[in-house]
């Protein structure tokens, strides 16, 4: 499956996310330590079961370049991204990817993924 990358540069923020969108947040590592319901549903796992789960093995392909984007991400850059994510159980998913540092309770380190559907960015760009 083709994908594409945008880096530019991150900054720190608070997280203050709306409800609706499909997000999650991970360590540097890519272990995730919170998520939007949307997301959990995304991914087919309760709020519950996404906690402490390796977001990488749920891209399906390429996930060596989705482990550069977030070491990118880790290191203060905006990385955007399209590939597929595959649900717990269901078919893939083809997602747009917003990968950028982030703090959590302004004290840890953090990545903030924010997944949309591609089409919406094809929209908004006509």
């Amino acid at each position: 499956m083709m994908t594409s990358d945008t880096v530019a540069p991150g900054r720190d923020l608070d997280i203050d996310i709306d409800t609706g969108v499909r997000w999650v947040i991970t360590d540097a590592h890519g272990m995730l330590l919170e998520a939007s319901r949307e997301a959990a549903e995304l991914l087919n796992l309760s709020m519950s079961g996404l906690r402490r789960r390796q977001l990488l093995t749920f891209f399906d392909g390429e996930r060596e370049h989705w482990r550069k984007a977030l070491g990118a991400a880790a290191a203060g850059l905006m990385v955007d991204r399209e590939g597929a994510v595959r649900p717990r159980e269901r078919r893939p998913v083809h997602v747009r990817a917003e990968i950028t540092r982030t703090r959590v309770r302004s004290e840890v380190d953090a990545v903030l993924w924010t997944f949309t559907d591609p089409k919406d960015q094809d929209n908004a760009s006509v």
